[in-house]
């Protein structure tokens, strides 16, 4: 079969290209060193923007239009972001009580955020998300698609080092059930996107604030641990609801 009909096999050609434009000329730009909030707190991330800019084009000239920039399947399916929600708001609360950085350097991380939100969302809950679906069943596709998501975020060891990123990987592995799991259940990538944004805005953040790195790693983790596990329920209720012929 020819690549260009083979969708899973032009995804993961795709995917290879975005890690390199995206954890590649990251660590390059970041010098290959320091804290992972350093080089977001520095101006717009130049790779990021290349990645997204990468992500469209490639999109367009496929033509998949199923990457899920449409709105939600209904109000209600919004309702399933109500426990991230809640973490949110409960490390937004801490960032104001440890004190936050300068405007300027708010307003930099708060940009490359979402900026991380729109790529990694397009990338893993788009299309690779689609492409898995075109050939794999559904717990295949949540399994592997994590898989590779937390693969990709291990690569960030080569600017932070290995130790910081193999629970990094790890947690972003279980997070990528989370995503997938409301991506499924909303049909749609907005509420994911955004969610991945305010979630890395929060803890970049508390990382950059002066009295945010009292909270270890291990300390944010234990508190986050039991989202993949509502991801899993929701994936639950999706083949349940899917199996009765109900709406998801």
């Amino acid at each position: 079969m020819a690549i260009s009909n083979n969708r899973l096999g032009l995804s993961l050609i795709v995917l290879a290209i975005w890690t390199a434009i995206t954890v590649i000329g990251g660590a390059i730009s970041a010098g290959f060193n320091g804290s992972p909030t350093d080089p977001l707190s520095q101006g717009v991330h130049t790779a990021f923007v290349a990645a997204i800019g990468f992500l469209l084009g490639i999109s367009f000239i496929c033509r998949w239009n199923d990457l899920g920039f449409n709105e939600p399947v209904s109000v209600k399916s919004l309702s399933v972001l109500w426990l991230p929600l809640v973490y949110i708001v409960f490390f937004f609360c801490v960032m104001m009580l440890f004190g936050v950085p300068g405007p300027g350097v708010t307003a930099s991380i708060l940009i490359n955020t979402l900026l991380i939100g729109i790529s990694e969302e397009l990338m893993f809950r788009g299309i690779l998300f689609k492409a898995l679906r075109s050939r794999c069943s559904i717990r295949s596709t949540v399994l592997v698609s994590s898989l590779l998501f937390g693969f990709v975020h291990l690569l960030n060891g080569f600017s932070t080092g290995f130790v910081a990123a193999i629970p990094q990987a790890i947690f972003t592995f279980c997070l990528g059930v989370l995503f997938i799991a409301i991506r499924i259940r909303t049909g749609s990538l907005y509420p994911v996107i955004v969610l991945h944004a305010a979630w890395d805005f929060c803890i970049f953040m508390l990382d950059a604030s002066p009295g945010g790195q009292l909270w270890t790693v291990a300390e944010l983790y234990a508190l986050a641990s039991v989202l993949p596990l509502y991801g899993l329920y929701l994936l639950r209720r999706s083949r349940a609801e899917q199996s009765s012929g109900g709406a998801v």
